[in-house]
């Protein structure tokens, strides 16, 4: 057994007694396990939380049980909807120190299943329309204070300077020139989307959602650490880049299926369509950019945030990226003009 599967045995203690665990995903930041019990058909999700990213888990566990609760609160989405519901320890805390990590639990949610690639278009329109629907409930979402669990997340200047720093500072030849480039040539996405902020889910990957078992419809929006403040756009244009990460193209009816469900789901943008269409073409590539720098400066520094299986891994990770981003930027006006089709 190794050490993180024999700390989160000691960690479920907490919780219950006589716990069997078995490893679940295979997300880049947290160690995560799923529980069963003796004599009950109910589960639950163990999750260590990652202290090298969020290095608050106490608050920012505190901060999503108040984002839950508001979740819970609006009926519109928990119609439709399951939400992710945090469960307290015997003693009532929400997280529990073990070892050297932080341990919190998720009540897992039955019947559900993660689709990663997607097979068709009814999955991509149907997690778009999930994410979307979600923006639009955080419209509402107004708690008295909110610190961000990463500071700065998303904010491409601030990953810039951080690139720029670690570059100056590493040995020759520590960064392929050709991907140096490609951040320069693309450099410019840092200011196209402007300073409008709302609360947003912030992780807007297609594994995000939890689809139902036996339909291609979305059952739930998952992984909520990194609800905050950002633009509106850079959860549409997370998903649009993850859909095309999956299969290494940027397909125009991929794009489509994710403005068509986004809209849906959002129900309004309160801006001019005009507006709305541009944001949705620029935002891939600002996404795809950001992903690519925080993949080689994470390398430069040593590969702290992502995990890596081998020296190199975040290169690779850098790369796909950016090449996504080049494409992006050479579909943009074909992108903007479908989003305009396509919005009402």
């Amino acid at each position: 057994m190794t050490l993180i599967a024999t700390t989160a045995l000691q960690a479920a203690a907490a919780w219950w007694h006589g716990a069997q665990l078995s490893t679940l995903g295979n997300g880049h930041i947290h160690d995560t396990f799923l529980v069963t019990l003796a004599g009950s058909t109910e589960r639950f999700v163990l999750q260590a939380v990652n202290r090298e990213v969020f290095v608050d888990p106490y608050q920012m566990t505190t901060q999503t049980q108040a984002l839950v609760h508001h979740l819970t609160a609006d009926q519109g989405f928990a119609d439709v909807y399951s939400i992710p519901q945090l469960v307290a320890t015997v003693s009532g805390d929400l997280v529990y120190n073990c070892g050297d990590k932080t341990w919190r639990v998720w009540r897992y949610i039955e019947n559900s299943r993660v689709i990663e690639p997607f097979s068709n278009l009814q999955q991509v329109e149907s997690a778009a329309q999930a994410f979307g629907a979600l923006q639009r409930t955080l419209v509402s979402f107004n708690p008295p204070s909110w610190t961000p669990s990463i500071a700065d997340f998303l904010q491409l200047r601030r990953y810039m300077r951080e690139y720029r720093e670690q570059l100056q500072t590493a040995p020759a030849g520590a960064v392929p020139e050709v991907l140096v480039r490609l951040i320069d040539t693309h450099q410019d996405l840092v200011d196209s989307l402007g300073e409008d902020r709302c609360f947003i889910h912030g992780d807007c990957k297609i594994n995000n959602v939890l689809f139902h078992q036996r339909a291609d419809t979305a059952l739930a929006v998952i992984d909520l650490d990194t609800v905050g403040l950002g633009h509106w756009a850079w959860d549409f244009g997370d998903l649009v880049r993850s859909v095309a990460f999956s299969n290494g193209v940027v397909e125009l009816d991929q794009f489509v299926a994710c403005v068509v469900g986004f809209a849906k789901g959002r129900e309004t943008f309160a801006q001019a369509a005009a507006t709305t269409a541009l944001q949705m073409s620029l935002a891939p590539g600002y996404m795809a950019l950001t992903l690519g720098v925080r993949f080689v400066t994470d390398h430069l520094c040593g590969d702290r945030y992502f995990r890596v299986a081998a020296r190199g891994e975040n290169l690779q990770r850098a790369r796909a990226q950016l090449n996504l981003l080049e494409q992006f930027a050479n579909a943009q006006p074909t992108l903007q003009k479908a989003a305009m089709e396509h919005l009402h």
